[in-house]
């Protein structure tokens, strides 16, 4: 009785916790979920391809290849499968900076935003890029969405290329590494 009850007391604990890090590795995160592309002309697949670039600050052998079509939206994005992929969590101090590595041939904005499992969700927060043609890892703050409703989310949705501009032609985008990690206090831009 006592190891069912202690069992019961950390299964929604054990169960509350994003996926952590979004590596694109065979044996990692990312590589095999369920990546849905949207409001992208023909919507390709989004791709797991070896790294281009493996130098720098960037060594992984795999990373995501999104290809933003001409006549796609500005916020052509892809996003995980509810209920899978990412896992259930909450935004708390320990996970609210969120990271991910891009490389891009341009400049403009990426997106990056939670879901519940009923599709609610706060707007994205974006940030830019500042290099092209290498790997850049950008940083995104979402202290300000902790106890924010919705509480539960279940899905990440990533905008590589947010760009209100529209395009003149394909984009194509690589993105790595998303990771979560704790909000401090000292924390410089």
């Amino acid at each position: 009785m006592n190891k069912l009850l202690l069992f019961l007391i950390f299964l929604p604990i054990s169960t509350l916790c994003q996926i952590n890090p979004i590596n694109f590795e065979t044996s990692g995160n990312g590589s095999n979920w369920s990546w849905v592309v949207f409001e992208n002309d023909d919507n390709p697949n989004l791709d797991i391809i070896n790294n281009p670039d493996p130098n720098g600050i960037n060594t992984s052998i795999t990373v995501a290849k999104f290809t933003a079509r001409e006549n796609g939206q500005p916020w052509a994005g892809c996003e995980s499968l509810h209920g899978s992929d990412i896992g259930a969590f909450s935004l708390d101090s320990s996970n609210c900076i969120i990271k991910i590595m891009v490389y891009k041939s341009k400049i403009s904005d990426v997106g990056i935003k939670f879901v519940d499992p009923t599709s609610a969700a706060q707007p994205e927060i974006k940030v830019s890029n500042s290099i092209v043609n290498q790997w850049e890892e950008l940083t995104f703050d979402f202290s300000s969405r902790i106890g924010v409703f919705p509480i539960n989310k279940d899905q990440i949705v990533v905008f590589p290329d947010f760009d209100l501009n529209g395009r003149n032609e394909d984009q194509i985008i690589l993105f790595d590494n998303i990771t979560f990690s704790s909000y401090n206090n000292d924390y410089t831009w």
